[in-house]
């Protein structure tokens, strides 16, 4: 009974293992801590022919014990009767009696011999199966003329009014509450007490508590049901006391146990973490050793024992061992393939990755064979030539000397190609802006790249969950016609942004208003039916924005891309900006109607490349400069400067998202001259960047970023347009007015804004050549339609200088720290990061330039942009 006192409890589960069917079964685990006494047929012959005899007997009883049928009349004799009438007793209504019916099968006009028929037992055993009775009994109400009246007796479970918890905390009860099988309203079922408490049980084991006890009751409850309450008594929490590996001569302890991840040894030194037990992580751990040995050749290696037992002697801990076999390492000695026509034996084997004389890996062996993360898996070139239904057979033969022989039986089949591609979840985003990013064009020979390239497509532009497209398309296969049928389906997401921010600075409060729809439709906007509440879904972007600080300064700007133009993906696009400040209301010394005035505007046109691959693009643009500068201000030259420059960029982009990538990286190299024309600005600048971003885990990426800038001039004259001011943040920028007029603000994390670089008179002027490093692992802790969180860790390095004569690339500002990303559908990328400057520099402003710690925060622009 599940309810006695005196349950009985195994501690120890664990069973046989074997890497491979070829492989010999291990020897039989022992139960907790004591012996297992030998195997004596001799000896248990007399004990064994008693159970045999036991079980013959129960056997010939079962049927009738099955049937349940009450005696009297029907076990006067055996003789075939048919069934006149099946009545149902004990159920509450008639829904239930035609269900117990329908559920025993027995129907009118059956024949059935009374006694012991198995079609009576069956009945049972159908209505038991209900879950909805504690009893059923079929009984024979009379006989008329070789016929018979039957009637099923059940007697219905409780149904269950609520079910309430004793010994578990609140943080448990929803995660616990999912495991049980009750569900209120209905009956319980026979067993769901013992399986509650089984549930319970283990719930609190793989949590550490082994000695965690579990009962289960009912109570009557005042709507004629009952309630069950779930009592838990969890005990103390059990660690791993000792971890014991045997048999590995070849490979040391200490390397076996770094594999076991989630089997830690209880020490003194490892106090941030529980060396909790857990059954299930334990078995991943042993997988995790025998993968461990494949890796480095040992294909035979397998665990041929363990064990784990709860020790009582003192302190209650968990005792765990286990005993490998590791067996010689293993180098292939010959590569055959059988059955392929479209790739060479030498493609294949190259593909694969193992050649004659290197050490067997079986990860790397099965990776190349089926898929790998840079898809050049065997499987993978197959596929991505339209062979749908590729298959290889590997064979793996034991050779003399500890070789291995590779044997493939490769069947190629047709050629696949797209059939309908369907594209569902996208209201506000035209079906054409998808269609246009697809690489899966119907009638195209199929190709797995294809719809990974198409998958990455519709990520960079960040109008879809990224969740929602990771699982990738749904596909239906037609081998009659040799077509693939896929199905992408998106969640949009909120990707327009709306900045409302304030700071203040040396010219007063400043206020800042900004707006960018990032799938505008131009096309739309004398549609008075598509403003909801703006003309959406031709993939355009329109970006305004106004900052003011009343009549002391403004700055108005507008940007407009559209992506593809004339239906081909060339992005073309314009920006102006307008910036004004009146110095003699910014600074009480100042005469008046002295102005610093810049006009900016540029025209661009981008082209997407094929060559070397689809992942380079090349753009061009003409930026036109107005500068006023009615004093000699910030070392830049008196009166109005013209400036017209010409823009080339190329770039290869691989990043699987815009804003937060995971995997992939970005090359990007330019070069803008503006040239000597008489009464404009000369100088030729020259910038390269590199993204690099590798997944870690699921979740974990590592990005690295460097920087590297270079200003020249055409006539050896200084160039003082267009500098490098490297420090602090976006949002710091907002607030100085004048201080970043003419120069391009390098950002940077735990250093304050402009304090790095030349100075002249102390004041910042911007440097001439730029080196900057960034560093980050990061968490994509959540990835929701409503919020996008990515918290950080930075090192961070940079500098600029004002020349090749002052240049060092070993003297650089180093900071590290911590941070998070944020990007709202509202209020696009907030960043706030907290971080330690490393290195001291000349005191600026109101800082003294001493290392310390620096909290930064800005909205609508990141660090690294």
């Amino acid at each position: 009974s599940h309810n006695s006192p005196a349950r009985a409890r195994v501690v120890s589960l664990h069973g046989f293992r074997a890497s491979r069917p070829e492989t010999p079964p291990r020897a039989p685990l022992l139960a907790a801590d004591c012996p297992r006494p030998d195997f004596d047929l001799p000896r248990m012959r007399p004990a064994l022919a008693a159970l045999l005899l036991l079980t013959f007997t129960a056997a010939l009883a079962a049927p009738v014990a099955l049937a349940q049928i009450a005696p009297g009349p029907l076990a006067a004799g055996a003789a075939p009767v048919q069934i006149l009438g099946v009545t149902v007793e004990g159920a509450g209504t008639e829904a239930t009696r035609a269900v117990v019916l329908q559920a025993s099968g027995l129907r009118v006009g059956q024949n059935v011999t009374m006694p012991g028929d198995a079609a009576l037992s069956d009945a049972i055993r159908a209505v038991y199966r209900l879950g909805q009775f504690n009893d059923v009994r079929i009984t024979e109400d009379r006989r008329v003329d070789g016929g018979v009246f039957l009637s099923i007796h059940v007697d219905e479970a409780e149904r269950l009014s609520d079910y309430r918890f004793e010994g578990v905390p609140k943080k448990d009860r929803d995660d616990l509450r999912k495991k049980l099988p009750f569900i209120k309203g209905a009956r319980l079922a026979q067993g769901d007490l013992a399986r509650a408490e089984q549930v319970s049980e283990e719930f609190y084991q793989e949590k550490g508590f082994v000695l965690a006890n579990a009962t289960a009751t009912t109570a009557p409850a005042p709507d004629g049901g009952v309630v069950v309450t779930v009592g838990v008594d969890r005990g103390a929490r059990v660690e791993v006391g000792q971890l014991a590996i045997q048999g590995n001569e070849r490979v040391s302890d200490r390397a076996l146990r770094k594999r076991l991840k989630n089997t830690k040894e209880d020490t003194w030194w490892r106090f941030w973490k529980r060396a909790s037990y857990s059954p299930e992580k334990f078995e991943e751990d042993l997988a995790s050793v025998v993968t461990f040995y494949n890796e480095r050749g040992y294909y035979d290696a397998r665990v041929v024992r363990d064990t784990a037992f709860l020790s009582t002697s003192g302190k209650p801990e968990m005792v765990v061992s286990f005993t490998v076999h590791e067996g010689p390492r293993y180098r292939v000695r010959d590569v055959t393939w059988e059955g392929n026509t479209v790739l060479t034996d030498a493609q294949l084997t190259t593909a694969l990755g193992l050649g004659e004389g290197d050490v067997f890996n079986r990860t790397r062996f099965e990776q190349n064979l089926y898929g790998n993360k840079q898809q050049s898996d065997i499987g993978g070139l197959y596929m991505n030539q339209g062979y749908m239904r590729f298959n290889v057979e590997p064979q793996i033969r034991v050779a003399p000397g500890d070789s291995l022989d590779l044997a493939f039986d490769v069947f190629e089949g047709d050629v696949y190609s797209y059939g309908s591609v369907s594209i569902a979840g996208n209201d506000k985003t035209k079906e054409h802006v998808i269609r246009r990013e697809l690489y899966t064009i119907p009638g195209q020979t199929f190709s797995r790249e294809a719809i990974t390239e198409s998958i990455r497509r519709l990520s960079q532009l960040n109008y879809f969950n990224q969740e929602s497209l990771s699982t990738g398309p749904t596909t239906n296969i037609d081998d009659e016609n040799k077509r693939v049928d896929l199905g992408f389906t998106v969640e949009e997401v909120g990707g327009d942004q709306l900045e409302l921010s304030g700071t203040y600075g040396s010219i007063g409060l400043i206020l800042q208003l900004g707006v960018t729809f990032n799938n505008f439709s131009a096309q739309n906007l004398f549609n008075g039916s598509a403003w909801r509440p703006l003309p959406m879904g031709d993939g355009q972007q329109l970006s305004l924005r106004v900052q003011t600080a009343g009549l002391s300064y403004q700055n108005y700007s507008v940007s407009f891309t559209e992506p593809w133009f004339r239906g081909r993906p060339t992005p073309i696009g314009f920006s102006l900006n307008l910036y004004r400040l009146d110095l003699s209301r910014s600074e009480r010394n100042v005469e008046k109607s002295q102005y610093l005035t810049n006009f900016a505007s540029r025209v661009f046109f981008n082209q997407r490349l094929k060559w070397p691959d689809d992942k380079f693009d090349l753009g061009s643009s003409v930026n036109y400069r107005y500068y006023r500068v009615d004093r000699a201000y910030l070392d830049l030259p008196q009166g109005v400067n013209h400036e017209l420059t010409l823009e080339e960029t190329i770039r290869r982009n691989s990043q699987d998202h815009p804003v937060f990538p995971r995997r992939g990286s970005l090359a990007e190299f330019s070069v803008e001259v503006a040239p000597p024309v008489p009464g404009f600005i000369q100088y030729h600048k020259w910038n390269f960047k590199t993204a690099w971003n590798a997944p870690l885990s699921n979740r974990f990426t590592f990005g690295f970023t460097t920087t590297y800038g270079y200003i020249g001039s055409f006539t050896n004259e200084d160039v003082r347009f267009q500098r490098f001011l490297v420090g602090g943040s976006p949002f710091e920028a907002q607030g100085v007015g004048s201080q970043n007029f003419g120069k391009e603000i390098v950002f940077t994390r735990s250093y304050p804004y402009r304090a790095l670089g030349p100075r002249r008179n102390n004041e910042p002027v911007g440097g001439r050549i730029l080196n900057k490093y960034t560093s980050e692992v990061r968490w994509n802790a959540i990835q929701s339609p409503q919020l996008q969180a990515v918290p950080y860790l930075f090192a961070d390095a940079v500098n600029t200088w004002d020349g090749f004569s002052t240049y060092n690339p070993a003297q650089l500002y180093r900071s590290a720290g911590t941070g998070v990303r944020l990007f709202l559908p509202i209020l696009g990328m907030i960043e706030l990061a907290y971080g330690y400057g490393f290195d001291r520099f000349p005191a600026f402003g109101d800082d003294d330039g001493v290392p310390k710690w620096r909290f930064q925060f800005t909205i609508g622009q990141g660090f690294n942009q």
